[in-house]
């Protein structure tokens, strides 16, 4: 995806269009592409996330793998908003059916909503994966569009998956020690080869003062840890990245209010107990 990243250095954007209190108009267009799982990349991919289910899908594999359609759909010139500097701010996936990872997978990406935020405009990206006519998969990435605009109304964020939990039985179930290379190691797996989690100088253009892990790797590792400690099926995921998690850096996957059906998990600091991702996770 590196072509695409170099055709987002030249992308011309009107940011008056985002500035103005109308959300701005998104393209209708649905790019698809027909996805046959590599067993060589799928392997690299549990590998690096730490997935001992290799014989299942991991949740969030195929929405890594959509990321290229993602970022046509940015592309497209129809698109109001910029690719570089958007900030992924939230996941959410639903598994509809069991996934044979053997059988091609159509998969459909298009923009399917944009809300006022109080720091400009959250757009999202819906993935739709169709495996023998049927819709086994779907997941929607919520990308921040930072625009100084005042007038944009705040709202306060939404996870529609969220259920009530007072933050009794607090488990720590894992630790995830994350090195200075993570960034280009998931890069070059994931092909997002964004300069703001490769290396300290290319961070540094975009106003971070180290790189930062990717959130589709921290929330991933995550998942593989849940999956190491109980043996349930994962069925729904929603998610909001709440802060950036600098390199190098060790963070605690710690588990809330577990039932038969819902747990909540959050991935936090050490060092601050400051959450950098939260999640309800439905089996």
């Amino acid at each position: 995806m590196l072509r695409e990243y170099a055709k987002a250095l030249t992308k011309r954007v009107d940011t008056r269009a985002l500035m103005q209190f109308k959300p701005p108009t998104l393209p209708s267009r649905i790019y698809t592409k027909t996805l046959c799982i590599d067993n060589a990349h799928y392997g690299k991919y549990c590998e690096e996330v730490k997935w001992g289910r290799v014989d299942t899908l991991h949740p969030l594999y195929l929405q890594m793998l959509s990321l290229p359609l993602q970022m046509q759909c940015l592309l497209d010139k129809k698109s109001p908003f910029p690719l570089l500097g958007l900030i992924h701010a939230a996941n959410n996936i639903i598994i509809h059916d069991d996934i044979d990872i053997s059988e091609p997978l159509e998969c459909r990406v298009k923009f399917s909503d944009v809300r006022p935020h109080s720091k400009g405009w959250d757009v999202d990206i819906e993935l739709i994966a169709l495996q023998g006519g049927s819709c086994v998969y779907t997941a929607v990435s919520t990308y921040l569009v930072k625009v100084k605009a005042v007038h944009v109304a705040p709202r306060a964020p939404v996870v529609s998956n969220e259920f009530v939990c007072d933050g009794s039985d607090s488990t720590l179930i894992d630790t995830l020690s994350i090195t200075s290379d993570t960034g280009r190691k998931y890069a070059k797996i994931s092909g997002d080869y964004n300069p703001i989690h490769l290396y300290g100088l290319t961070a540094k253009l975009f106003g971070f003062k180290r790189p930062i892990a990717h959130g589709m790797w921290t929330l991933a590792n995550a998942v593989s840890s849940l999956a190491n400690a109980t043996d349930k099926s994962f069925y729904r995921i929603d998610c909001r990245f709440k802060r950036p998690v600098f390199l190098p850096a060790n963070v605690d996957v710690i588990t809330e209010c577990f039932t038969e059906e819902n747990v909540k998990l959050s991935i936090v600091g050490q060092k601050s107990k400051e959450p950098h991702v939260e999640c309800s996770i439905s089996f």
